[in-house]
């Protein structure tokens, strides 16, 4: 029992301290989606991984109350949710940051198809959104 105990302070220790979490309240989760959808429409081309991370914000503790048949809502989004890193080449690195965007499962786990893919090339940002990853991995950059 002790070893499960100290485990799981060693991992609410990790999640504390490894990214600080904004606490947000929201009318409406819709409310949260269209920030979450400015933001990643306000990237553009050019921008460094931390600029966009800065132009993004820190995860977030989603806060919304319940609204007719709509259960109240008290989740972290991560910003962003999931990181690859593509570095076959010293001289080329592709990194693939995830931002959530687009609710689809709604079981609280979140997937990268819930995600808008953003893609850097050398640290610098060289296109968002499905159809472009899906365009740039037919290119061929990313082998």
């Amino acid at each position: 029992m002790k070893t499960i105990t100290l485990l799981f302070l060693h991992c609410f220790t990790l999640i504390c301290f490894s990214q600080e979490i904004i606490e947000k309240n929201y009318d409406t989760f819709d409310s949260f989606l269209k920030e979450q959808a400015n933001k990643i429409e306000s990237i553009s081309e050019g921008m460094t991984q931390e600029m966009t991370k800065n132009k993004m914000g820190g995860s977030i503790l989603v806060k919304v109350p319940a609204v007719g048949k709509m259960k109240a809502l008290n989740q972290v989004f991560k910003q962003p949710e999931f990181v690859n890193k593509y570095a076959r080449d010293p001289e080329r690195v592709i990194d693939i940051l995830w931002y959530f965007s687009t609710p689809k499962d709604q079981n609280g786990v979140i997937s990268k198809n819930e995600c808008t893919p953003v893609i850097f090339e050398n640290d610098s940002l060289v296109g968002k959104g499905w159809s472009f990853l899906q365009a740039y991995r037919r290119s061929g950059k990313m082998r």
